[in-house]
């Protein structure tokens, strides 16, 4: 836009100058030329961020245009304010010093082999060359920090991007594929068992609902917590009991999530890995916070490091201040508890 200002006023103070109507036209029309010159070539260099050789070459282009313009008429110096920030945004900062003092002194160089007093005072010209090595200070800072801030929002997005991944990674996890684990071994243990994997399929059709709906788990719609862990409890395929220890007390939605998450996890891991007879789960109330506990008979975690569930319900209790305990005496014990 600057430079479209400025050029358009140089042709007009070119056009009703005193110089002959030749000279006139000669200097309008290398004007017209030189802004073609940065349309055509320049502003490719400036919306590619080129900082190369390239830049030198366009700068020699519109360095010939516009001395050619000057020798006709001196009133087109004025087309300086214009060109010398394109020099700044075509090169880096201090190569583009050398070709703008170049472009300054143009006039002084042309007039003076013509024999005519200079086309711009000494002074003045000493004053732009200051002025626009600060200006295109400037514009260098401007254009590292623009730079910068897209560098960090490119990072924050995909960081959003990989949080998010992660997120749906564990809600799958949690949900759908437990889900299907529980009816595959449900299916396994003959003809009493169809009819209870029906009701975990049906379960799971709700959590997928839920999940792409980005509601709370489907389990806890329209129920309380105690009664959505006892109707997980009842669902699997082993002997179980679930117990409430205390006098319940309301919890944060976020809270609930994150419990229910657990006891999911921590059934899943009992009905695919423990060889056990028998689980429990006893959640507990008291005055510092709720706890439960899911325990069953089997071998126990033994050596085996953690895997994706036990690191999911970790960092799920992370968000909301809870921790997460394991212990193996006489089969296994995941202990979660959540300061209230």
């Amino acid at each position: 836009m600057l430079f479209a200002i400025t050029q358009s006023t140089a042709l007009v103070i070119v056009l009703l100058d005193g110089n002959p109507l030749a000279d006139r036209l000669s200097a309008a029309g290398l004007l017209v030329l030189n802004g073609l010159w940065f349309i055509c070539y320049g502003r490719r260099l400036v919306e590619e961020d080129r900082d190369d050789w390239r830049g030198f070459v366009y700068a020699a282009g519109s360095l010939v245009l516009f001395a050619g313009a000057v020798w006709f008429s001196g009133s087109a110096t004025f087309a300086l304010f214009g060109l010398v920030p394109q020099i700044y945004m075509t090169l880096p900062l201090w190569w583009a010093f050398f070709p703008m003092v170049l472009f300054v002194f143009t006039p002084q160089i042309l007039t003076y082999a013509a024999g005519a007093d200079p086309a711009l005072p000494w002074p003045a010209a000493l004053l732009i060359i200051a002025f626009s090595q600060a200006f295109g200070w400037a514009i260098s800072r401007v254009a590292d920090q623009n730079k910068l801030r897209g560098q960090l929002l490119e990072r924050i997005e995909a960081l959003t991007i990989e949080a998010e991944r992660a997120r749906w990674a564990a809600e799958i996890h949690d949900t759908l594929a437990q889900g299907f684990t529980s009816i595959i071994t449900l299916l396994q243990g003959a003809q009493p068992n169809v009819e209870l994997a029906l009701q975990t399929a049906r379960e799971n059709l709700r959590e997928a609902r839920a999940l792409v709906a980005a509601n709370a788990p489907s389990p806890l719609d329209g129920s309380s917590l105690e009664d959505a862990l006892r109707r997980l409890v009842s669902g699997v395929s082993l002997p179980s009991s679930f117990r409430v220890i205390g006098n319940a007390v309301p919890l944060a939605t976020s809270v609930e999530v994150v419990l229910l998450r657990t006891v999911q996890e921590a059934l899943n891991n009992v009905m695919r890995h423990s060889g056990a007879s028998r689980v429990d789960v006893v959640m507990r109330f008291d005055s510092d916070g709720v706890s439960l506990e899911v325990r069953d008979d089997g071998r126990g975690f033994g050596d085996a490091p953690e895997g994706f569930g036990l690191r999911g319900m970790r960092a799920r209790l992370e968000q909301v201040g809870g921790t997460l305990s394991l212990s193996s005496d006489e089969g296994a014990s995941v202990l979660v508890e959540v300061p209230l």
